[in-house]
């Protein structure tokens, strides 16, 4: 389905803010675009910055039988409360929560010349999100030069293929299992993201992307930092919560951060 191109950013600030993103895109973003087309072009290598994934998850079974038959991803290993995913060069630890619903987004690249074969087979598999305002099944940051599809798994986790233009990972062939690089993004919501932001560059060394304080790192590696209550794209009925996450990251910095008054682990590799 056809869609109008949208910022990402857009779902993360405030009313009043939001309705600024929306003029800008109506006139173009020309001074923002000349700006971006100004910025140095992405890394040469594609080497992923999250390796490990640790996230709490209800219905084990049910993800269990969502990953690994409906999707067809690789079991990494298997305990009895808990269940590992190999998505491409990234494994995601499900672990039974021992109370309420936890869920998280998360976003995976894939080749980025390759949008409309992950999004076919995705959608042979599992309904496709789709935008809660627009009504399309995909969204292309223009900003980004990226396009993404969502879909939402057993347990309520958004995920995301995205396929970042600004990489050189194109491949050959028919999409399958295996175009599911790794991990790209993931979502750690707080009450105060700036503060969030500031404690993640200063430790892990990492900048803002796209002069936004709402994402940090680059597009091998995103931390989103949308404010508690700030509705997930596509769907803005799912708003952001806090859930206990430990990430294991490429990059400098502290060998390990431990966010104040949040339960985010994150560790150097």
């Amino acid at each position: 389905m056809a869609q109008k191109p949208l910022s990402r950013r857009s779902f993360l600030r405030d009313a009043s803010a939001f309705a600024a993103v929306l003029a800008w895109h109506a006139d173009g973003g020309a001074a923002a675009a000349q700006q971006a087309t100004q910025r140095p072009s992405a890394p040469k290598n594609d080497e992923p910055r999250f390796s490990f994934l640790r996230l709490q998850a209800s219905r084990l079974d049910e993800m269990r039988r969502f990953y690994l038959k409906t999707l067809v991803l690789p079991l990494h290993r298997e305990g009895k409360s808990s269940l590992s995913v190999r998505f491409g060069r990234t494994v995601i630890e499900f672990t039974a929560a021992e109370k309420g619903e936890p869920f998280y987004h998360f976003a995976f690249n894939v080749p980025e010349n390759k949008f409309k074969q992950a999004k076919d087979w995705l959608a042979r598999r599992c309904p496709l999100l789709r935008d809660s305002s627009s009504g399309d099944d995909e969204i292309f940051f223009k900003a980004w030069n990226a396009h993404a599809v969502y879909f939402r798994d057993p347990s309520g986790n958004i995920g995301e293929l995205i396929a970042r233009h600004t990489l050189k990972n194109a491949r050959n062939g028919a999409f399958d299992e295996q175009d599911i690089l790794y991990a790209s993004e993931i979502g750690l919501p707080s009450r105060a993201p700036e503060q969030l932001a500031t404690g993640l560059s200063e430790n892990l060394r990492l900048r803002q992307y796209h002069d936004s304080s709402m994402f940090i790192g680059d597009e091998r590696g995103l931390f989103v930092l949308p404010p508690t209550g700030r509705p997930w794209i596509p769907d803005r009925r799912q708003r952001a919560a806090v859930f206990a996450a430990e990430i294991t990251f490429q990059g400098n910095g502290v060998k390990e951060y431990r966010p104040p008054e949040l339960p985010y682990v994150l560790q150097r590799r």
